[in-house]
């Protein structure tokens, strides 16, 4: 088995992906919201590249809401926007969540590739994901979100945390590289504290987002990517 990771969303674009285990990560904030809506009652959240593709696919859904950002601040019109803080509430339990973002959404969209399975993944579940990949055999590609095309260390830092403890893997020469910046991190928000992408999100306000998607395990969930459906919701593993 081998794993590999990308960096950006606009990376994976590039490649085909067939018969993988593929991980999404978008620390900052899209997988961390994903997964804490996910937690607080969100049946399914279903993912798109434009704000305009939301709004359309809303309408097929009488009891939704819609979720996103542009420049890390809420669309305007959408109910909530991409802060993990937000969802921590009872209103959105048993709603569909539609959802765009400048990162995430979009690196989930650039997959392709066949015969795969799609994983969200934070710190907030790294080891729910963990455990899930340690049981499996076949080939497993990360993908970093990364930030506007570029690459951002809360992603790569979060995959190279999963690189290290998967033992059974044989690692390319950028998973070894992430796994290096695993084993000199010793505490996330340390480590991030001083990247361009945590820099900004802390100068519009939202430094308390970035201490919640810095926590370790705070939701044990697995949460998979389904294409045919467009659609992302928790399993039992």
């Amino acid at each position: 088995m081998k794993i590999d990771v990308f960096l950006t969303a606009e990376e994976v674009k590039q490649k085909e992906i067939s018969n993988s285990n593929v991980i999404v990560i978008d620390v900052l904030r899209a997988t961390s919201v994903m997964v804490t809506a996910i937690a607080h009652g969100v049946s399914k959240i279903y993912p798109y590249e434009s704000i305009e593709e939301v709004r359309e696919a809303s309408l097929t859904s009488s009891f939704c809401i819609l979720c996103g950002e542009r420049k890390g601040l809420k669309i305007e019109g959408f109910d909530y926007g991409n802060s993990p803080l937000e969802y921590q509430t009872e209103k959105i339990k048993n709603r569909e969540m539609f959802m765009t973002t400048t990162n995430g959404t979009r690196a989930l969209s650039n997959i392709k590739g066949k015969n795969n399975k799609i994983w969200i993944a934070s710190f907030l579940n790294i080891s729910t994901v963990l455990s899930f990949l340690e049981k499996e055999e076949k080939d497993c590609i990360i993908v970093c979100a990364g930030t506007e095309n570029h690459f951002s260390l809360d992603d790569a830092l979060c995959a190279g945390m999963l690189v290290e403890k998967l033992e059974n893997y044989e690692k390319t020469d950028i998973a070894l590289a992430l796994e290096q910046i695993a084993k000199t991190s010793i505490n996330v928000k340390e480590s991030l504290k001083n990247t361009k992408h945590y820099r900004y999100l802390k100068s519009i306000g939202l430094e308390k987002d970035l201490e919640f998607c810095c926590h370790l395990n705070t939701y044990p969930l697995l949460l998979e990517y389904k294409r045919e459906t467009n659609s992302i919701f928790a399993v039992t593993k």
